[in-house]
Formats: structure tokens, sequence, C-alpha cells
């Protein structure tokens, strides 16, 4: 697949950027993410939950930045992309360790905010295979920077 630009973004509002394989999450996923996180007997003050069959929802959104940075092909030019933040995150189902994953990426929104700083809105919804509907349902803001600032 060719590479996009972000000069193509503009043409491609409302469809999909990319929908990515599956992939497998399970419970030695979660407890990396929990210690990653802090997430800890020692942090916590408590034992954690035993349950150990729930993947975390904010494990599932961290996964919007590793598709995206796998799965979407996007030329950069030099160009660095910020995390800008989230307009609306829902969690729809739960995801179980032993489940695959898989996301797709639809762009909502570019704009050039100023010469050389783009904001890009893409909708990213997380599957679990095997469930209905999504689990997981993220608007994503990124910002697009040139090296000199613009």
């Amino acid at each position: 697949m060719t590479p996009l630009t972000l000069a193509d973004l503009p043409s491609r509002v409302g469809s999909e950027l990319f929908r990515s394989d599956w992939l497998p999450l399970d419970a030695a996923d979660e407890a990396a993410f929990g210690a990653a996180t802090f997430l800890r007997a020692d942090f916590l003050g408590r034992p954690p939950s035993t349950g150990g069959t729930m993947i975390s929802g904010f494990l599932l959104l961290s996964l919007v930045a590793a598709f995206h940075k796998r799965d979407l092909a996007l030329e950069r030019d030099g160009v660095y992309g910020l995390n800008y933040g989230l307009d609306r995150v829902r969690f729809l189902r739960p995801v179980r360790a032993g489940q695959r994953v898989r996301m797709s990426a639809v762009l909502l929104d570019v704009a050039e905010k100023e010469p050389g700083r783009t904001r890009v809105l893409t909708r990213n919804t997380l599957e679990a295979e095997g469930a209905e509907g999504p689990a997981m349902v993220a608007d994503w803001i990124a910002y697009y920077v040139a090296p000199d600032g613009g």
C-alpha cells in the first residue's frame, strides 16, 4: 500500500484509514500493564484482584497509539506527531484475557491550524473477537508538526 501524506488526508475524511490484524491479549499483557502503571499491591496498599480475566480499559485505550504507529501508512516526511488528547472514549464491552482484538480507524476531521501544524481527528473502534459490537470506541486527536514548528 502506498503511504498517505498529510496533504492526502483532507480527501480521505469519512473513510477508513486502516483495519489492523488481530492481536491476542493475555494475562501476561494485563500484568505488564499493571506493573507499568503502578497497579501493584505495594502501590495500592492491597493485593490486586485475582479475578485476572479482564483486560483493563486503559490498556485497551493505549492500543490506539500502538495500532496507529503499526498500521497507519502515513508518510510524515520529517513531520512528527503529538498526542493532543481524546474527545470521547467509551468502553462498551469487556475484553477477557485470551481474546484477540483488532482496531479500525476512520478519519473524522483534518484541519491545518496554522502553517506546519495539522490537527487530525480519528474514530478508533476496537473489536474483541467473538463479541457482539465494539469493545471500545475512542475519538483521538493528534497534531502533526513540521520540524521547524511551521
